[in-house]
């Protein structure tokens, strides 16, 4: 599994490389300012196997009642430019019925399983937060804002703080939820946004985790 992830990993860098490139190269300059966001885990791998689940938005987080999980997002790119970019991420219910898994004993599709369990809200059941605790406000979207000064690769932190509330499970998305699914087959639908310099890709096979409120 770790190698099929270093090797989607590195197709996808190799895009990231060419989009950031300044040089005067064979490349599709359209692509120039094209980058690309999403949670930096992809998938699990299945102990002593080559196999495993794959990059099917499967990826979960575990926080007890009252604490807090750190979620990582990483931003591709390989040089720096004179602007800062922009990305975002929602919050959403698990819809009834959604296919997820919840435990790392389960390694493939046919493991995924119906989510049966109560609607989370946030401001009642969790909190989106900094890293010292201070409730974050979204915008008039819905959605929170992560900023790469620069447009400089890296990896930041999601914080969700789960609030004595229900237990259950709710989604963490790069996609605006009730949106278009973002689709292998259907490029455009992998934009999250675009601005006059600059353009924000997202993927098909890892728009998603889930958190798992215990």
């Amino acid at each position: 599994m770790k190698k099929v992830l270093y090797t989607i990993v590195a197709l996808i860098a190799g895009m990231a490389f060419t989009s950031c490139n300044d040089d005067d190269w064979s490349y599709d300059k359209t692509l120039e300012h094209e980058y690309f966001y999403g949670p930096q885990v992809w998938g699990y791998d299945k102990p002593n196997s080559t196999s495993g689940i794959g990059n099917n938005n499967v990826v979960f987080y575990d926080v007890n009642q009252g604490e807090t999980v750190a979620v990582p997002m990483q931003f591709w790119c390989e040089f720096k430019r004179s602007y800062d970019v922009v990305t975002y991420y929602w919050t959403a219910p698990k819809p009834d019925g959604e296919k997820y898994i919840n435990a790392l004993n389960k390694y493939s599709n046919d493991d995924l399983i119906p989510y049966e369990g109560p609607e989370l809200v946030r401001g009642v059941d969790y909190e989106v937060v900094d890293k010292d605790g201070n409730v974050l406000t979204p915008n008039a979207s819905g959605a929170f804002e992560m900023q790469w000064p620069n447009a400089l690769k890296g990896v930041q932190n999601i914080y969700i703080k789960a609030l004595n509330g229900k237990k259950g499970s709710f989604n963490i998305m790069t996609c605006e939820p009730g949106g278009t699914t973002p689709s292998a087959s259907e490029v455009s639908s992998t934009i999250q946004h675009a601005t006059g310099s600059y353009v924000v890709r997202i993927f098909s096979q890892n728009y998603r985790v889930t958190v798992n409120i215990k």
